[in-house]
Formats: structure tokens, sequence, C-alpha cells
């Protein structure tokens, strides 16, 4: 699972569709999360993260409590962040 707590201090918030997934710090603006595969998603996070916060308010990606991956996360199997 990816990590609560941002390396500010502050919680994460996650936000997922079932596919994609996507935990934001509101604090200093950092971002984890995970495509499913998707390299679009993967790409448009990376390249225009205001997208998301759109995705967000138009509750395409909906708030979620864990993640759907369960294991703890490392580097390697996230596909984006900031």
């Amino acid at each position: 699972m990816i990590k609560p707590k941002c390396r500010c201090g502050q919680k994460r918030y996650g936000y997922g569709d079932g596919t994609h997934e996507i935990w934001i710090c509101y604090k200093c603006g950092k971002f984890v999360g995970r495509a499913g595969g998707d390299q679009f998603f993967s790409f448009m996070a990376k390249e225009h993260p205001n997208v998301i916060m759109t995705l967000i308010e138009q509750k395409i990606l909906t708030p979620i409590e864990h993640s759907k991956y369960g294991k703890k996360s490392n580097r390697r199997n996230q596909t984006f962040g900031r």
C-alpha cells in the first residue's frame, strides 16, 4: 500500500476509478500513483497534473481508503509521481 503520509508529514488522500489510483498531499502538492497499465494516464499525470484535479472534481476519480494493490509500495511499482 502507498504510505498514508507524505514526506512533508501530512496525510495523503487517495482517489481512484478501479484501474487508476492516485494519492495526493494537499499541503505540498506531491502525488504518487499507479496507472494500472494505462500509459496515457501515466503520461497525463506527469505532464498535465492539473487534469487530475479536474477528474476528481467531475467525480471520475473518487475517494478511496486503501490501495487496491494491497502491498506496501516501493518506487519500482509506482507508475508515476512528483
